[in-house]
């Protein structure tokens, strides 16, 4: 029998913000990990646990928060640039046809899912991870791949954390989409709530009559719920607050996305009401084309809506909806979203030790990140922490501050591991460059696929909504016998001619033109757009 092997073990050193409480926040200490979890924290000026007392803890000059937490995204979207939205809407069904929507998302991600010759999918999966990594994110959520042939954990299962993933029985993996029919059958319905350890879905999206009754067809003609402890109701936009008593009367949750809803609707989510009701309340950033490049900036986001609408949030109320919260709605919350003795070292450091702790993390730029661990392992950071930290990886460059980011995972399929960022930010802007000659290649290709003519083997990417997959991001009950949620139907590609578009920034800081949009975007109330800017 061979000897089992050494452990690992790194200790980090800085103002440690457990999120445990409130003020819960050691002001110099030691974080101690052991393999993939927290063996010990430390006060400064105690011994070292046994064990590691040749360990040379990081001295990280920073600030230590448990890795951010995402529940609501589209992942594969998050090469797109922030789109213009037009108008003022009412309700998902309208602006998913305007066509300057088309041309800006629909269109070019379809072009790009049918016509991959499969070079694009490894670049993208690389791509829209490291957006997520590059800003503290260590668990996301909206995997929109569809298996054709095989296995989808293979893709997603990198070096980020995926929800739909997780890790049993651990980390229990939380649903996303529902099948087709028990999306529209009540009783079927409900009983995939029932049997889930978590059920993200869209529910609400607007702020009309049509998008409440999405809601109200949640009941049926007894008068009962299919609303159980497992729903995480992401956006919840038209839902008032005896709505939301029904959903905290049923354990329910909620996932709030405000800039999203401010670009599209002009309004967010009552979360004021939701709090009220005793609901926990998750973030998410949605997607790039109408929402925070990630899960940090969401965070500004949420600080500026709550402060413009008096919500009466405090930081420490939205870093928890970045941590502790979506933890305890993923049923993660013994492994994750805290800083504790036994926990997986699911670690982000932000550069600075003074001020209010959790304001501090709210006003970091991606630029400001010293180092992000998952699982104890150094997965991207200022090139010294990393290498302090016995990590290593690609270097890049965040704004002037060398990087390392690390992508390797066993378990992911090796396609993807021998893409390096580099070649996958190549690799997408050539496509999105040259969406013009990939447009005819993606109608041929969705004509061929529907005549029979080619079969669907191999990996594509499924875009949410877009093509049938079978699966559904809502319920599609009936509501006063008319079918409630979008009216959504496959598309294949823009009926007007795609022109280029440029790959979505990396970060805000090496984007030219994100906050220029921004603040030409016409539904924002007056000020919010400068507020968020006023952070970078």
């Amino acid at each position: 029998m061979s000897p089992a092997a050494s452990p690992i073990r790194r200790a980090l050193t800085g103002r440690i913000v457990t999120m445990a409480t409130e003020g819960d926040v050691i002001k110099s200490g030691t974080i101690f990990i052991e393999d993939n979890r927290i063996a010990a924290i430390v006060p400064k000026g105690q011994p070292a646990p046994a064990g590691f007392e040749a360990v040379d803890p990081v001295a990280t000059g920073g600030t230590i928060y448990p890795g951010l937490i995402e529940l609501h995204n589209h992942l594969s979207y998050n090469i797109l640039p922030l789109w213009r939205v037009p108008q003022l809407f009412g309700n998902r069904d309208q602006w998913q046809n305007a066509k300057s929507y088309k041309t800006s998302v629909t269109g070019p991600m379809s072009a790009i899912a049918l016509a991959d010759d499969g070079s694009l999918l490894p670049a993208l999966v690389r791509y829209v991870e490291a957006k997520c990594l590059v800003a503290g994110t260590t668990t996301s959520q909206g995997i929109t791949l569809s298996n054709w042939s095989g296995t989808i954990h293979k893709y997603y299962k990198g070096a980020l954390r995926a929800a739909e993933i997780g890790s049993p029985p651990d980390l229990p993996r939380a649903h996303s989409k529902i099948p087709d029919i028990d999306a529209e059958d009540w009783l079927k319905f409900d009983n995939e709530l029932k049997s889930s350890a978590c059920f993200l879905l869209h529910l609400s999206e607007g702020i009309d009559a049509k998008a409440h009754n999405h809601f109200l067809a949640l009941r049926n003609a007894a008068g009962d719920w299919a609303i159980e402890p497992s729903l995480a109701g992401i956006h919840c936009t038209a839902l008032d607050a005896t709505d939301f008593g029904t959903m905290a009367e049923n354990h329910a949750k909620v996932v709030w996305s405000p800039l999203s809803n401010l670009l599209l609707y002009g309004k967010t989510t009552d979360v004021a009401a939701a709090r009220a009701a005793g609901l926990t309340i998750a973030l998410g950033s949605d997607w790039s084309p109408s929402g925070s490049k990630n899960l940090l900036g969401e965070l500004k986001a949420a600080k500026v809506v709550s402060a413009h609408f008096g919500l009466g949030f405090s930081d420490y109320d939205i870093v928890s909806m970045a941590t502790r919260n979506p933890a305890t709605i993923l049923k993660w919350d013994a492994k994750l979203g805290t800083i504790a003795t036994g926990k997986f070292a699911d670690l982000l450091v932000v550069k600075g030790v003074t001020g209010d702790p959790y304001d501090h993390l709210i006003k970091s730029r991606e630029q400001d990140i010293v180092v992000v661990t998952i699982g104890g392992r150094p997965r991207f950071g200022t090139k010294k922490a990393m290498q302090l930290a016995g990590g290593s990886g690609e270097a890049l460059k965040i704004g002037s501050s060398a990087r390392l980011i690390d992508f390797t995972s066993p378990d992911q399929d090796p396609g993807i591991e021998r893409v390096t960022l580099a070649e996958a930010t190549s690799r997408l802007r050539a496509a999105l460059g040259g969406l013009g000659t990939l447009q005819p290649r993606s109608v041929a290709m969705a004509a061929a696929i529907a005549d029979g003519r080619v079969s669907r083997a191999g990996w594509r990417l499924a875009l949410d909504e877009q093509f049938g997959n079978n699966v559904q991001l809502r319920p599609r009950l009936a509501y006063n016998g008319i079918r409630t949620g979008p009216d959504l139907h496959a598309v294949a590609a823009a009926a007007e001619p795609l022109h280029p578009i440029k790959l979505d920034g990396l970060t805000v800081s090496g984007d030219a033109v994100f906050l220029d949009t921004l603040r030409s975007e016409p539904n924002l109330p007056q000020g919010i757009a400068e507020a968020i800017a006023a952070f970078y």
